[in-house]
Order: C-alpha cells, then structure tokens, then sequence
C-alpha cells in the first residue's frame, strides 16, 4: 500500500498526460495537446509520472493513479466495444490508405494501433473491478 506522503503533487500537464496515454492516444496527438516540443519530452514526462508514482511501468501507475483517484475509474468503462473496434479500424484505414508512406511503416502503425485497442480493452476489464473484486474466493 502506496502511503500518502510517498505522492508527490502532479500538475495538470501530467495528470493530461497519464490520462491521455490510458486513452491509448498516440505520441503525435499528444504532443500535439501537450505542446511537446521535442520527442525526448515524452520519456522525460513518462520517467517523472512513475517516480511520482513510485511504480516501474504505466500499468502500475494506472491502477495507483485510480487507486489515489487522481483518475476516475468510471470515466474509462468501454461500455461500447463496437464504437471502439470502429474507431480503431477507421483508423486502419487511414494508415493504410496514407500516402508517402512505406508498406513497413504502414504495418508498424496498424500494429501499434492495434496494441493500444487491446491495451484499452484490457486496462478497462482489469481496472473496472474494484480490488476487493479481484480476490481469488475458495468455497
């Protein structure tokens, strides 16, 4: 159990930031949002959430960052899978119809496109639960 002097106070840039990166929203987009103005920003502003946090991965620190409310839980239920599985092969499309782009590159971004939908789908089923409902019951 995290103790409460151990978090240190996040600004509204980085809880925007731990936010959007749950969203599955990617790195262009949000430097975009941020006004990132380098690409070094984003590690800098990863590394500096997980210290705050005192955890060693992203998904550790959103189940801490729920855990502490600094996000709400019901503000990431995927209540439509559908909408969500069309979002992300719009955006398929897009890649794949870009043009200037190499078939390479194309792949590695439906790839990622494809590892953040799982990813939401994921942090949303084992983040929905509140941890007493993820205890293993013996009867």
């Amino acid at each position: 159990m995290i103790q409460a002097h151990t978090v240190k106070l996040f600004n509204d840039k980085e809880l925007n930031y731990l936010l959007l990166k749950y969203k599955g929203v990617d790195k262009e987009d949000i430097a975009k949002k941020l006004e990132f103005n380098n690409k070094r920003k984003h590690t800098e502003m990863e590394r500096l959430i997980l210290n705050k946090l005192s955890v060693n991965n992203l998904y550790n620190a959103y189940r801490r960052a729920f855990n502490l409310q600094l996000l709400s839980r019901r503000d990431f239920m995927i209540a439509d899978i559908k909408k969500e599985a069309s979002i992300v092969s719009e955006k398929i499309m897009d890649i794949l119809f870009s043009i200037g782009v190499s078939d390479k590159e194309k792949e590695i971004k439906v790839y990622l496109a494809l590892l953040a939908f799982q990813m939401k789908i994921e942090y949303s089923y084992l983040l929905k639960k509140e941890p007493s409902d993820t205890t293993l019951k013996i009867v």
